[in-house]
């Protein structure tokens, strides 16, 4: 039997995410030799890395660039080192960003007029701070200043993302526990 797997992700939404998509991609996460751990924070990096592997779990995950140092000394690896090869994939600015460029403005604006989110939308917009940010940032944004949204919308775009275009560090992940 293969060794049981942990993926860590940051935070709800990345968890959303990865549970939403995995079976799309053909893994089964009702496995229980499978886990998506969310650890409230790339911080704790290091403890559950810890405590993952010496329960003799496989561990993996996704990560935000900015927070690559947590992993980088999880895994007594130099920051700027490709931890891919460990199983840990890395986010440009953050999964949102990854999942909103892969769809696409129309898309998640699509996404955002079904859920009756899109007037809150357009008031975001519209703000002063907002007004000068290009539309994939300003729905980055707007996704993300809400908990119950950003976790809400990041389940919405992964199940509706064409495998052809899964962003990079979601790919690598699903492609390293299909492999496992």
């Amino acid at each position: 039997m293969a060794r049981p797997i942990t993926i860590l992700v940051e935070g709800d939404s990345d968890k959303a995410a990865v549970e939403t998509l995995a079976p799309r991609y053909g893994i089964d996460l009702g496995d229980e030799t499978i886990e998506v751990v969310s650890m409230g924070g790339a911080g704790n990096a290091g403890r559950f890395i810890a405590e993952k592997a010496g329960a003799g779990r496989r561990v993996g995950g996704l990560y935000d660039e900015a927070e690559e140092r947590f992993f980088a000394r999880a895994l007594n690896r130099q920051e700027g080192e490709d931890l891919s090869r460990q199983g840990f994939f890395a986010c440009r600015r953050d999964l949102e960003e990854e999942l909103v460029r892969a769809l696409g403005v129309a898309a998640v604006t699509e996404l955002l007029e079904g859920k009756g989110d899109l007037s809150g939308f357009r008031a975001f917009q519209n703000q002063d701070a907002h007004r000068a940010d290009e539309a994939a940032e300003q729905l980055r944004r707007f996704i993300g200043a809400n908990g119950g949204r950003k976790r809400t919308y990041a389940a919405a775009m992964a199940d509706v993302v064409p495998l052809e275009a899964i962003p990079e560090p979601l790919e690598g992940l699903l492609s390293w526990i299909w492999s496992a």
